[in-house]
């Protein structure tokens, strides 16, 4: 299972820092740049298919916003 603290890494070294992105981009960066295992593709609840990772994603962008190290436009984009 992949660690938060990897996926904030790959957003700072991999994000652009002057534009922003959705988070379907961001979602994509994460998939290319970090060593997924078969536990982070599992769904993130019974009722729901969704990936583990996603949600991980999603709780990294919500606690760096609350920490002012990333900025949301209100509308599913970030930037750093």
């Amino acid at each position: 299972m992949t660690r938060l603290t990897e996926i904030w890494q790959c957003l700072t070294t991999t994000m652009p820092q002057d534009r922003w992105l959705s988070l379907s981009e961001i979602y994509q960066l994460i998939e290319d740049n970090v060593g997924l295992d078969k536990d982070d593709y599992d769904s993130q609840s019974p009722n729901s298919d969704i990936p583990k990772w996603q949600r991980n994603v999603r709780n990294v962008l919500q606690y760096r916003k609350k920490t002012e190290q990333i900025e949301w436009d209100g509308k599913a984009n970030y930037k750093i």
